[in-house]
């Protein structure tokens, strides 16, 4: 009796690692003429070389091309670490700046207390959805992808 229930648990372990190896397509409904989005400039604060650290908004400047971003995102650091994503809107405003200064930066070449400021931009595009397993049910997700990243670098001064 052990030999006929064996071949028949056999073939059913087999079609289930079969059945869950499959790799899954995902579906997506992005249209052909959806590009990402590539950043091709930045400059901050209109390409100012300095800027005072009493100044409130500070103004991104920059050109995006493929589809129109949905998000963005600001950072000193280049790996983006705990930079939160933003609604894009243009132009780009930056407010509380102020807390990406870094107190050991270098100091700006011929500008007395003036250190510089290297600020990091990526945007992200929604790129249609695609069809996602969340919590054994099938949802249709939005299909995000994000830009290469630019910088740029401008000298904070304070005011006496």
């Amino acid at each position: 009796m052990t030999h006929g229930i064996r071949p028949i648990l056999t073939l059913l372990l087999l079609h289930t690692v079969r059945v869950l190896s499959e790799p899954s397509v995902p579906y997506s409904n992005a249209t052909e003429d959806q590009q990402p989005s590539v950043l091709t400039s930045l400059t901050i604060q209109g390409g100012a070389a300095t800027i005072s650290r009493q100044t409130d908004v500070l103004n991104l400047t920059h050109v995006v091309a493929g589809t129109r971003p949905t998000e963005f995102r600001v950072s000193a650091r280049a790996d983006m670490a705990n930079a939160l994503w933003m609604p894009y809107t243009t132009p780009l405003h930056v407010r509380g700046w102020q807390s990406l200064l870094d107190r050991n930066a270098t100091a700006c070449d011929g500008v007395k207390d003036g250190r510089r400021l290297q600020l990091f931009l990526q945007v992200r595009t929604e790129l249609g959805s695609s069809v996602r397993i969340v919590n054994g049910q099938r949802v249709l997700l939005p299909q995000k992808v994000e830009s290469n990243i630019i910088s740029d670098i401008i000298c904070v001064v304070t005011d006496p």
